[in-house]
């Protein structure tokens, strides 16, 4: 249940994909909130909805915010390196917390 290369390629183009419908839906929402938060429109809010309660569709909001956080500090040239030059994993407890890297 993991993200393989075929399933990020699919995602990737997810408008020609065979994904379905909902996951398409999902996607053009998390596309908008990440580029153009004012592109929402009511095509898109009524699309949603038929896949989706208003919960669930806060629930996707709050989710792809809480994974975008960081554009603000990269946008204002704030963002710190965990260790300057270097890539370093992302790792998350059993509570999905980031765990710094020692």
């Amino acid at each position: 249940m993991g993200l393989d290369e075929n399933m990020a390629a699919k995602v990737q183009h997810y408008e020609t994909s065979d994904l379905a419908a909902h996951h398409k839906a999902a996607l053009r929402l998390a596309d908008a909130l990440m580029t153009q938060p004012g592109q929402i429109d009511a095509a898109l809010r009524a699309e949603l909805r038929t896949h989706f309660t208003d919960d669930q569709i806060v629930e996707i909001t709050v989710d792809v915010m809480k994974w975008n956080y960081q554009k603000v500090s990269v946008a204002l040239g704030v963002d710190a390196e965990v260790r300057p030059g270097e890539l370093v994993d992302l790792i998350f407890d059993e509570n999905g917390h980031w765990v710094r890297p020692s």
